[in-house]
């Protein structure tokens, strides 16, 4: 067994079956851990040895995903998941806060895994762990965390922003992934978080809406089909500093998306949002 801990610098918006308690889910965890495998080129063949399936022949799952230490009641909070809104459109939610975390374990079962799909889920574990998020609004940012490995762990925390980012430049090397650290600097997770949840195309922004179906979509959409946003955020945090990094999933026969949608929503956020679509101008996702 490994095991990492997590801490959260966004809150986190998940839980199980009731509103008000809000939950660290090893399934949500697992489920992000199958979106990274994906991303990163494992094929179904691949996933299906290591997730396990029932299409065809059932397999049950190598891997197990558990957490512990999760937050006791009292220490659950209402917050805004729209940040730079307020009063009732702010939509404030039961999660998981700031400064709150868990334990994340990871377990082997039935056997040894074929060494090219072991590198592979570590692979994708070391991206999400760097890149990813967790929960509602996790494309924009929430859920954001830092971590560090407790038990039996590989891998480690970069030890700045120039480690970090060239490590994550290599997990998505030869991937259809691009990655680009913006930089401009925060005090706190939640400064950044509130300039990516600024975007565009809600109910109240019905041209933006009109903007967003031209280019397909790029940051996802509820009415009309759902779908998730290409173009995702992190928080990351090294030392006091935090900074934003863009993700944008270039799988087009999965988003529908083209190059030339990412290049439109850069310029288009430059133009109405740009606290975030300059640093995004400037960044390698529009190289």
């Amino acid at each position: 067994m490994i095991t990492y801990r997590l801490e959260f610098i966004t809150p986190l918006f998940s839980r199980g079956a009731y509103d008000d308690r809000p939950e660290i889910r090893a399934a949500s965890i697992r489920g992000q851990l199958h979106w990274w495998f994906r991303a990163l080129g494992g094929n179904a063949t691949e996933e299906k040895a290591l997730f396990g399936g029932v299409r065809g022949v059932a397999t049950a799952s190598k891997v197990v995903i558990r957490t512990s230490s999760m937050p006791r009641p009292e220490q659950r909070v209402q917050v805004a998941t729209l940040p730079h809104k307020s009063g009732g459109q702010a939509s404030r939610k039961w999660a998981v806060p700031t400064g709150q975390g868990c334990d994340l374990h990871i377990m082997w079962r039935l056997g040894a895994l074929p060494t090219a799909i072991d590198s592979s889920f570590t692979r994708a574990l070391e991206a999400w762990l760097l890149l990813g998020t967790l929960g509602l609004r996790a494309t924009r940012a929430a859920g954001s965390f830092v971590w560090h490995p407790v038990r039996d762990a590989t891998l480690g925390y970069p030890p700045d922003f120039v480690a970090y980012e060239q490590r994550c430049q290599q997990l998505v090397q030869h991937t259809a992934i691009r990655f680009a650290l913006l930089d401009q600097i925060y005090p706190d997770g939640e400064s950044a978080r509130r300039i990516v949840s600024d975007t565009i195309g809600g109910r109240a922004d019905p041209s933006g809406q009109g903007d967003l179906a031209r280019l397909n979509d790029p940051l996802g959409k509820v009415f009309g089909g759902r779908k998730t946003s290409p173009l995702r955020f992190r928080i990351v945090q090294i030392g006091c500093q935090h900074r934003i990094a863009a993700v944008w999933d270039g799988r087009g026969a999965v988003t529908g998306n083209r190059p030339r949608d990412l290049y439109g929503i850069i310029d288009l956020l430059a133009r109405k949002k740009p606290a975030l679509g300059r640093q995004l101008q400037m960044s390698a996702l529009n190289l």
